[in-house]
């Protein structure tokens, strides 16, 4: 079985690590334990260096640390911040910028570049691809816009912030994902009547 590069990199990271708390596979399970404060045995990490485990971004931020050994691109996780909406309204400014400052935070590995926030979804009108509860992980720094691609806009009638499917044409609309028909399409008269904030890249939920 082919050892994917990631995997690799773990064995690499305990051998550099060698002559450390973190330079075994029991040293580091310990470490990790400690440090992410749940239960990670020897065997899981045996996993994680034989490719018979996925490693999660929390977990490939603490084995950096803890081992010194970089994690290789494009695997790099990032600190994302989760906004609430009307703080994600706020990003239809310019001039604005993501809050990093007293908010939570998620790491999350291979989203390549952009600036990046995540929100958890409120309601059911995407629950099609994102359920109530749901996170999604949007792009601010990728505002075009795709026929059929999934946005955070900003409604400029109701001067809040929505996350809809685009529809470009005569007329261009913000589309409904839902299971539920009850929820409509949201009909422009203008681009002017939204503005993007970002492209969503990303939905995650817990099962």
């Amino acid at each position: 079985m082919r050892i994917p590069p990631l995997n690799q990199w773990v064995a690499a990271a305990i051998a550099r690590a060698k002559g450390t708390d973190a330079g075994t596979q029991a040293g580091l399970a310990r470490k990790l334990t400690v440090t992410l404060r749940r239960e990670i045995d020897r065997a899981a990490v045996n996993k994680m260096v034989n490719g018979g485990r996925a490693i999660y971004a929390d977990e490939m931020l603490a084995i950096e640390e803890l081992t010194g050994l970089p994690v290789p691109s494009p695997h790099v996780a990032q600190h994302i911040s989760v906004l609430d909406w009307v703080a994600a309204g706020m990003l239809h400014e310019p001039a604005s910028q993501i809050p990093v400052e007293d908010v939570p935070k998620l790491a999350l590995a291979d989203l390549g570049v952009g600036q990046f926030f995540a929100l958890r979804i409120q309601g059911t009108s995407m629950d099609r691809v994102s359920p109530e509860g749901s996170i999604i992980v949007v792009n601010r720094a990728d505002r075009e816009l795709v026929n059929g691609g999934f946005y955070v806009f900003w409604d400029r009638n109701e001067g809040t912030a929505t996350f809809k499917r685009w529809r470009g044409g005569d007329p261009s609309y913000l589309e409904p994902y839902s299971w539920d028909a009850a929820h409509k399409p949201i009909f422009l008269k203008g681009k002017r009547d939204i503005q993007v904030i970002g492209r969503v890249k990303r939905t995650l939920l817990d099962l």
